[in-house]
């Protein structure tokens, strides 16, 4: 999934790109009393960046809830893991009942949620 936001987000940057120098005019901003006249190609990248920027903002408070969710997951795991060697085997399930273990390399872990 990671590939394919990356590649998303690469084809909506440069769509956005293509559309602001394609409409490269002169415009003039109003805010308020302030007033100011720039090229329409900086107005649509500033925008589309400070839009970037804001929906990462909307996104950290999960992000921040998932790394604290992974991290008490993870010490949980390794408490049941220590718990469950230092009762030795003679106590856990039969050595028929286990599921053989994999002699694959670990997966790397998942990345968080990006953009």
């Amino acid at each position: 999934m990671g590939q394919t936001a990356l590649i998303t987000f690469l084809l909506l940057a440069t769509g956005v790109a293509l559309f602001a120098v394609q409409n490269a005019g002169p415009v003039v901003i109003r805010f308020g009393f302030w007033s100011l006249e720039m090229s329409l190609v900086v107005v649509i990248l500033v925008a589309t960046a400070l839009g970037a920027i804001m929906a990462s903002l909307i996104s950290l408070p999960g992000w921040f809830r998932d790394r604290r969710r992974l991290r008490s997951q993870t010490k949980e795991l390794q408490t049941l893991r220590a718990a469950h060697t230092s009762t030795g085997s003679s106590t856990g399930p039969s050595a028929a009942s286990e599921t053989p273990r994999s002699t694959d390399p670990p997966s790397p872990p998942p990345l968080a949620r990006s953009l």
